[in-house]
């Protein structure tokens, strides 16, 4: 067999590039292995810092508001301080292109269970209304009565808390009807009872934080809450977009920092794991390139034959690091509710691009040493 015939022999027509990876299984799962890992690592850090984010406004996302009223100058929910009078609630109304506007409080307390203590955001709302209170349940019911209170499902859990427990808010014993899901977030879990029960209790009757506001259909909300602004005085209108928008930047350059730094550090230690890892997948190959090298394989063929090598293994530890942070993102926000794992196309694919650059360029450099010297020098030794 001649040369020609061994650059060309396949089996099966299995690229040599491929045949060779099969050769030796265990060596390949351990690539693969390894690269899923880096890719496990870049897109789990980088879905914590999106989902951490994205979760930290379910409240402005889903209680059903289109436009959100509060004093003016204030364009944000999460770390606002806002109080406006109560009967701008029936002003707001009034506004062409209104159907419903409600008023809420909402304002961050300690609950406590016994000697057991947590941070809360707590929600007073108007239950004739619904509009402001829990939009999905776990268990149990809304509230009805001024002493009843639906308790963020994770909070319950950390508090051992069920439907007939009492919770302590504001000094003020409270008896949980129910369980509300998707209401954990960064910014705090939340508590919901009747907003009458909590004016009352801090002494801000007439008195309510926001005004939630739903569009009559087909209505534009952008134009809803440019005529709030411009008829009711002394508040300020923002869209649901635009505040989910604002809480977002707001709390991401406070609180997200931390995990954008550990985001781009794994994203460099998992490029540097593959880069390490196809590096010494090609450098253990060494002397099979060096053999092609010595009976006439020419240089465009041996950087074809790594580079093929690079990108199949590349592309089979994305897929492997893709599906375990598929599933891993669920596990983790069972253990931690008050992150969240959201896994971006776009993150995937930049990954993706990056996993492929990072493994040719391992592949390829091993072999660039020998192309420059004699390739007899292989059997020496």
């Amino acid at each position: 067999m001649n040369a020609r015939d061994v650059l060309s022999f396949n089996f099966g027509r299995v690229p040599l590039a491929v045949r060779s990876l099969l050769r030796d299984w265990i060596r390949l799962v351990i690539s693969i292995g390894g690269i899923g890992f880096a890719i496990l690592l870049v897109l789990l850090l980088d879905g914590i810092r999106e989902g951490t984010v994205a979760k930290s406004t379910t409240y402005v996302d889903n209680v059903g508001a289109d436009v959100f009223v509060a004093r003016q100058g204030v364009t944000n929910m999460a770390l606002a301080a806002s109080a406006i009078p109560e009967e701008l609630v029936g002003e707001v109304a009034a506004v062409d292109g209104v159907q419903e506007a409600t008023g809420i409080l909402r304002i961050p307390v300690i609950v406590a269970v016994g000697d057991v203590k947590r941070p809360v955001t707590l929600i007073g709302y108007d239950t004739a209304a619904g509009l402001g209170g829990p939009w999905k349940l776990d268990g149990g019911r809304t509230v009805q009565t001024a002493g009843e209170a639906v308790v963020d499902n994770a909070l319950a859990g950390e508090l051992g808390l069920d439907e007939g427990d009492t919770i302590e808010i504001l000094s003020t014993d409270f008896t949980v009807v129910g369980r509300s899901a998707e209401t954990a977030n960064i910014a705090g879990k939340h508590v919901f009872i009747v907003r009458e029960a909590l004016a009352t209790t801090l002494g801000l009757t007439g008195r309510v934080s926001f005004i939630l506001v739903r569009v009559e259909p087909g209505r534009d909300a952008g134009a809803v809450a440019r005529a709030i602004n411009e008829l009711v005085p002394e508040v300020t209108a923002t869209t649901r977009d635009d505040l989910s928008e604002n809480d977002r930047e707001l709390l991401s350059s406070l609180f997200v920092a931390p995990v954008n730094v550990m985001s781009t550090v794994g994203f460099l230690v998992g490029l540097a794991i593959v880069g390490l890892t196809m590096y010494t997948t090609t450098a253990e190959r060494l002397r099979d390139f060096g053999v092609l090298k010595a009976i006439g394989a020419p240089n465009w063929f041996l950087f074809r034959t790594v580079m093929t090598q690079g990108i199949v293994l590349a592309f089979a530890g994305f897929l492997v690091g893709l599906g375990a942070s598929l599933l891993t993102g669920p596990v983790l926000v069972s253990f931690v509710p008050d992150v969240g794992v959201k896994i971006e196309a776009a993150s995937a694919i930049r990954t993706l691009g990056a996993v492929l650059g990072m493994s040719v360029l391992g592949a390829v450099l091993p072999v660039a040493r020998i192309v420059r010297v004699d390739p007899l020098m292989v059997f020496r030794g």
